[in-house]
C-alpha cells in the first residue's frame, strides 16, 4: 500500500489491526530533500503487523524514466508481495493510490488489486494529462475494485469506464479517533469561526473577505501556512483578497500549528467553516478532510456547496451567498448547541478509520482474518 498521505497511512494502520500490512512511501531525490517527509507515526513498532518501507529514487523514476526504472520497481513490489505471501500463506491485496503505479502492478491478479483514487490527478500536471489518463485507465481496467474518496470521481470514472461501473465505489475519508471531541459538553469560545487547512486559491477569498468585513462581531481564526506553491503569482486577485481579509481586526492567522492543536481548534471554535471556491476544479473533485474532522468536533459545520460537503446535509450547512452566510454563521456561533451534538459525534464514530477498514474488507468480500495488504 503506497501511503504518501496521512489518510492512506491511517487506513493502513487500521487494516494492520486485523492482518499484516506492508506500507510504502516512494519519493524522487528532489522531492525528498526539499520536503524531508516523515512518517505520521514516529515509532515503526507502534502498530503490530505493520511494516514500513521508504524509498528515495532518482528523479524521473515515475515519469520520463519510468521505462528504465520499471524492471526494478516490479522486482521490488513483487518482493514485498512474496514476503507477505510467505507470512500469511495467501495472495496479498495490493492497494495502488496513484496512476503511475500501473506498469508496476501488472502481475497482480485482478481480485487482489485495488485502485484507490484520491484526486483528479490530471489537474496536477495538465501538461501530462494524457499520460496520466492512460495510466489511470489501465488501473481501472485492471483492478478488481476501484475506490474513490469523492463521489464526483466515482461518477466520472463510471462514465469513462461503463464496463467496470459495478467495481467502482465511493470510499470517503475517515476520521482519526483523536479528532473525536471527548468533551463536547464544554462550551466553545463564543463567537469564533475556525478554519484549518491550506490557504491557497482553493479558498474563496473574495467571499471570506466579504464575510469577515460584514461580521465584525465574530472572531475568525485561520490555521495554515502561506508558503504553498500556488497559482497566480503575488499579484493575483485571490491573494489580494486574502491579504485584505487577514488585515481585519476580527481575523487571527495562526500559521501552521501542531497536530494536537488542530483538534483543540476544531473543538474550541463555535463553528467550523469550509469556505472553498465552488468553481475550483480541485474542490469539485475533492473529499476535504475538514468534513469528518469538523463533524467529529461536535460543533456546527458551515460550508460553501462543494459537492462532497452536500452529501452530509444533516451535519453541514451549505451556503455561498455572503449575506446569507453571515446570517448563518452568526446563528450557529451564538447557539452552537442547538443541534444534537451527541448524534453528530455518534455519526462521526461510524466513520473512523477502523470503520473504513472494515468497509474495505467487506467490499473485498473476505474474512478480516484472512487478508494481507502490500
Amino acid at each position: 500500500m503506497a501511503a504518501n498521505t496521512r489518510w492512506v497511512y491511517a487506513l493502513a494502520e487500521a487494516l494492520a489491526r486485523e492482518a499484516p500490512v506492508h506500507v510504502t512511501r516512494m519519493y524522487d531525490w528532489r522531492t525528498y530533500w526539499s520536503n524531508q517527509p516523515s512518517w505520521p507515526e514516529p515509532d515503526p513498532a507502534a502498530v503490530l503487523n505493520l511494516e514500513r518501507t521508504q524509498r528515495v529514487l532518482p528523479t524521473g523514476y515515475a515519469g520520463q524514466l519510468e521505462w528504465l526504472a520499471r524492471p526494478f520497481m516490479r522486482w521490488m513490489i513483487d518482493g514485498w508481495r512474496q514476503e507477505l505471501r510467505e507470512e500469511s500463506r495467501e495472495e496479498p491485496v495490493v492497494v495502488a493510490p496513484y496512476p503511475y503505479l500501473a506498469p508496476w502492478v501488472r502481475s497482480v491478479p485482478r481480485n487482489r488489486l485495488v485502485y484507490y483514487n484520491l484526486d483528479a490527478y490530471r489537474l496536477y500536471r495538465p501538461e501530462r494529462a494524457e499520460w496520466i489518463r492512460k495510466r489511470e485507465e489501465e488501473l481501472v481496467e485492471q483492478a478488481g475494485l476501484t475506490i474513490c474518496l469523492a463521489q464526483t470521481q466515482v461518477e466520472a470514472l463510471k462514465d469513462r469506464h461503463p464496463a467496470q461501473a459495478n467495481r467502482i465505489e465511493h470510499f470517503p475519508l475517515g476520521v482519526l479517533d483523536s479528532f473525536l471531541n471527548p468533551h463536547p459538553d464544554r462550551d466553545p469560545d463564543p463567537g469564533t469561526i475556525g478554519y484549518v487547512g491550506n490557504l491557497s486559491d482553493r479558498v474563496d477569498w473574495k467571499l471570506v473577505r466579504s464575510v469577515v468585513e460584514e461580521c465584525s462581531d465574530l472572531q475568525f481564526v485561520f490555521a495554515g501556512g502561506l508558503d504553498e506553491i500556488e497559482t497566480g503569482g503575488e499579484k493575483s486577485a485571490w491573494r489580494k483578497h486574502r491579504a485584505a481579509a487577514f488585515q481585519q481586526p476580527n481575523v487571527e492567522h495562526l500559521g501552521r500549528i501542531p497536530q494536537d492543536d488542530v483538534t483543540e481548534l476544531y473543538w474550541n471554535c463555535a463553528v467550523n467553516w469550509i469556505p472553498y471556491d465552488t468553481d475550483h476544479p480541485f474542490n469539485q473533485a475533492a473529499c476535504p478532510t475538514k468534513i469528518m474532522d469538523g463533524i467529529a468536533s461536535g460543533r456546527p459545520v458551515v460550508s460553501t456547496p462543494v459537492p462532497e460537503c452536500e452529501l452530509y446535509s444533516a451535519w453541514i450547512t451549505t451556503v455561498d451567498e455572503s449575506d446569507k452566510l453571515g446570517q448563518i454563521l452568526r446563528q450557529r456561533a451564538k447557539n452552537s448547541t442547538a443541534h444534537s451534538i451527541e448524534r453528530q459525534i455518534k455519526f462521526a464514530r461510524k466513520h473512523t478509520w477502523n470503520q473504513r477498514a472494515s468497509t474495505l474488507r467487506a467490499m473485498l468480500d473476505v474474512r478480516s482474518d484472512s487478508k494481507t495488504y502490500v
